[in-house]
């Protein structure tokens, strides 16, 4: 089944509105788009949209791979979006979640914590544009510092420390200096994978 990509566009723009349909008036588009969403994960009840960060990012996703361009959708999420999808899919897989981790002298915040079997995955979620190599090492130094930081000063006890970047631009999973840099549509297989993978990973 195809679908009109413009629709998609128009869910996300009213998707935090009190508006049900979207703006779709003609009952039969409305069905097949409930339709079609549902058969690519989207969370269906009563022919409606839940209201959740898990579906907003799943149909942003699916946009994407319908071609639409990575950075017009990613202009229509938020950060609170992408870090609740993120959280989610944590907790889905076991992991114990902080959020917006505070540390003191130096201050830093880490944005996303998981722990589990006393491993910590130590996220820092960069959704908005595309960014270089130089940029991305540079983001990659500040949160292997911040890792380092988390273990000398956090009062939560584990064993190791696995910094990673997450990003919404869909081009697979790289590494920089031994940490994986993760597009948000690979996390779940990287969780997934993790126990049998964490080994090539850099880790403190």
């Amino acid at each position: 089944m195809s679908i009109n990509t413009t629709l998609l566009i128009d869910i996300l723009d009213k998707f935090d509105t009190s508006d049900e349909s979207f703006g779709i008036i003609n009952q039969d588009i409305l069905n097949e788009l409930m339709f079609f969403l549902d058969k690519h994960g989207v969370r269906i009840r009563k022919n409606k949209i839940e209201n959740s960060a898990y579906n907003k990012l799943s149909i942003a996703l699916i946009a994407i791979n319908k071609g639409i361009n990575v950075v017009d959708i990613s202009s229509k999420l938020n950060w609170h979006d992408f870090e609740l999808f993120t959280s989610e899919l944590l907790k889905y897989h076991g992991y114990t979640v902080y959020t917006n981790f505070r540390l003191k002298n130096p201050k830093r915040e880490i944005d996303i914590i998981g722990i589990k079997s006393q491993k910590a995955i130590l996220i820092d979620c960069k959704h908005w544009k595309k960014k270089s190599i130089t940029g991305l090492k540079q983001i990659v130094e500040k949160q292997k510092n911040r890792s380092k930081l988390f273990i000398q000063k956090s009062n939560l006890k584990v064993q190791n420390v696995f910094p990673i970047v997450l990003t919404f631009l869909p081009n697979g999973n790289s590494f920089i200096n031994g940490v994986p840099i993760i597009s948000i549509n690979k996390l779940n297989s990287f969780l997934l994978d993790f126990d049998n993978i964490h080994q090539y990973f850099y880790k403190l």
